[in-house]
């Protein structure tokens, strides 16, 4: 089990968002704290989560999928929602 980090900028015209975003919300559990945001709980790692990722986003579209401990850190402007989930998830 580990919880990821997923940032996206889609690039292309007719940008796929509904489906990634379905994607992201089809794991254990998830949190959205900025718009083109997720923390994903799942039992992927972060390389197979990316590749799940790969196969609905554009060549030309950026994604990052950085796995977190939650040894360390802190919020400004995010939902109470997204606070308590980051603070039960980490």
């Amino acid at each position: 089990m580990a919880v990821h980090w997923v940032n996206y900028d889609l690039n292309t015209t007719g940008q796929k968002y509904e489906a990634l975003i379905t994607y992201l919300k089809s794991h254990r559990s998830w949190a959205r704290p900025a718009k083109s945001s997720y923390f994903v709980d799942t039992d992927l790692t972060a390389k197979q989560l990316r590749d799940g990722i790969g196969e609905i986003v554009d060549s030309n579209d950026a994604v990052a999928v950085v796995t977190v401990t939650g040894q360390s850190w802190a919020t400004h402007g995010v939902s109470k929602n997204v606070n308590d989930w980051i603070r039960n998830h980490l």
